[in-house]
């Protein structure tokens, strides 16, 4: 019995699974990092994602 219920609900959640957003996008262009403008975007409530690279 709970074999038919779980095999029900994995059927249903790959059926649903296509239809959800699968990344986000950002809003405009990246922005040069300095601590005030990620401590306004926190406190505006907004993700932050900080991307840096290095040459090494």
């Amino acid at each position: 019995m709970l074999r038919r219920i779980f095999l029900q609900i994995a059927f249903a959640t790959a059926l649903l699974v296509p239809l959800l957003p699968l990344s986000a996008h950002a809003a405009g262009d990246s922005v040069p990092y300095s601590p005030e403008v990620v401590q306004t975007a926190l406190a505006d409530g907004r993700a932050v994602l900080l991307e840096f690279a290095a040459e090494w």
